[in-house]
């Protein structure tokens, strides 16, 4: 099932269900979903939530700068919810496997650390997560 399809069953789910906090999370993630196509980078569905993810991870971290805990306690919940649409990031282990692998299989110094970390993430899309991800590389690159 795609992911718009998904949203929109989980929608219907929560609307016979009386979940209004539920239903109206739904429906923002479903409009981020269908807007993407009117973005110039034209990110998948996926991207579209995670990018989306991403905003309110930092409106929840602004909020919580600014003592507004009934905000950061709403966002939270939005951000769980938003989450659990997005497959799961990799952990720590298995990301440092994986940057174990490619850089058996590439060569790149410690200056080339943009270069790496984006073939890095490019060769594992949606699986790694790059704050896990950059400093693993980065100490692997120093000989660290």
């Amino acid at each position: 099932m795609a992911l718009l399809e998904q949203l929109q069953a989980d929608m219907k789910q929560a609307m016979k269900a009386g979940e209004k906090q539920k239903l109206g999370v739904l429906r923002m993630l479903i409009n981020e979903v269908q807007n993407a196509d009117l973005q110039a980078s034209k990110p998948t569905p996926q991207q579209a939530l995670e990018a989306y993810a991403k905003r309110l991870k930092k409106n929840a971290d602004e909020f919580d700068r600014i003592g507004r805990a009934d905000e950061v306690s709403k966002l939270r919940e939005e951000i769980t919810l938003t989450e659990s649409y997005l497959p799961k990031k990799l952990g720590r282990d298995e990301t440092e496997q994986r940057i174990d692998a490619f850089l058996a299989a590439n060569t790149f110094t410690e200056k080339q650390f943009g270069q790496a970390m984006g073939a890095l993430m490019k060769a594992h899309p949606g699986e790694l997560d790059a704050a896990v991800a950059s400093p693993l590389l980065k100490a692997k690159l120093a000989g660290k």
